[in-house]
């Protein structure tokens, strides 16, 4: 299997939503009710957001794709001089344990050093165990608790660091 990441495009908008979808649904399923999932969907991945993200100068957002399919996504964007934040990192519950995750992961450290940042920072929700073992198995660190909101219900969230002076 070959993993091919490259930027996306306006076209990859469809594909795109069919991996968040499966993905929120596979990795928050026990911890979010399904229809806060459904809210969730629906407002942080409204096609035009995603298009314009896509388009969005400041925001690098990857594809990766098997087999001339999209099958994970990932975008990030320099918040400090000295930081860029991994805004999502989804890949499609089906292809999981296949190094997709880590062949955007990749890409987005690439383009955080071509920056000349020291550090990548995200948010996990708590109680996203596999979105924790990913970030914990690559080198993430867990710093505080925080919350996050998410359709105006707060949930618990640990804020990760992956520091690239380090590696």
């Amino acid at each position: 299997m070959t993993v091919r990441v490259r930027e996306a495009a306006d076209d990859d908008v469809g594909a795109i939503l069919d991996v968040a979808e499966a993905a929120w649904y596979a990795a928050y399923g026990g911890a979010l009710d399904p229809s806060t999932i459904a809210a969730a969907l629906v407002e942080y991945y409204d096609p035009e957001l995603i298009e314009a993200g896509i388009d969005h100068d400041a925001i690098a957002f990857y594809v990766a794709e098997v087999d001339g399919a999209v099958v994970g996504f990932a975008s990030a964007e320099q918040t400090w001089a000295d930081e860029v934040e991994l805004h999502t990192l989804y890949v499609h519950p089906d292809r999981w344990g296949e190094g997709i995750g880590s062949a955007l992961l990749d890409r987005v450290t690439e383009w955080a050093r071509e920056a000349g940042v020291d550090r990548i920072t995200c948010g996990v929700l708590g109680d996203n165990a596999i979105g924790i073992g990913f970030f914990e198995a690559v080198g993430f660190r867990r710093g505080r608790r925080a919350d996050a909101e998410i359709v105006g219900a707060t949930h618990e969230e640990y804020e990760y660091e992956y520091d690239l002076r380090e590696t």
